[in-house]
């Protein structure tokens, strides 16, 4: 046999070999648990008098799910359960009334969207040792459904004080999440 054809099949073996061993590595990497931290709810957006706030992210129950042309190979579920609503360290500012405007992170509109308005002051607040976001303790007040959208404008009218805004969105592939947001009002 020519040594130029041998060459060349021991050149396709090699290759072949090699991506076998790509294969194999690649399958194996996705088969080894998540670490928690990465699975977590993206953040929402609020949006006041033209300044926007990254939401905090309290208590949730997230899915992630790995799909092959559209089949479900493996999924991943995490729940995190914390005290307090988290928020911001920093305050949107407002006057009152005003429009927020609600983004949440999903392409796909929550099955249920909830929000709750809270008045809070200092002695609220969870003192904690993290400096990224506040806590702010759970009070009694009611909630109002939102229209279940991507998107939504919210009209508030408050009296001058510190604000804890709780969304609590729910969908149906990827869990729930509690999102809190800080308002001061002039």
């Amino acid at each position: 046999m020519n040594s130029k054809i041998k060459f060349a099949i021991i050149g396709v073996i090699l290759s072949v070999l090699l991506a076998i061993l790509i294969l194999v590595i690649i399958n194996f990497s996705s088969m080894q648990p998540r670490q928690m931290e990465i699975l977590k709810p993206p953040p929402a957006l609020l949006k006041v008098d033209g300044n926007e706030q990254i939401s905090g992210i309290g208590s949730y129950c997230w899915d992630e799910a790995d799909k092959v042309l559209g089949i479900t190979m493996s999924s991943t579920s995490v729940c995190a359960d914390y005290e307090g609503i988290h928020t911001p360290v920093e305050p949107l500012r407002s006057s009152s009334p005003f429009a927020a405007h609600l983004s949440l992170p999903l392409n796909e509109p929550p099955q249920e969207l909830q929000l709750k308005v809270i008045q809070v002051t200092d002695e609220d607040e969870i003192i904690r040792s993290f400096a990224n976001d506040r806590a702010w303790h759970i009070k009694e007040g009611n909630y109002s459904n939102l229209t279940p959208e991507r998107e939504s404008d919210i009209n508030l009218s408050l009296l001058p004080g510190l604000y804890v805004i709780e969304v609590y969105p729910r969908w149906k592939e990827k869990g729930s999440v509690t999102y809190g947001f800080l308002v001061n009002v002039q």
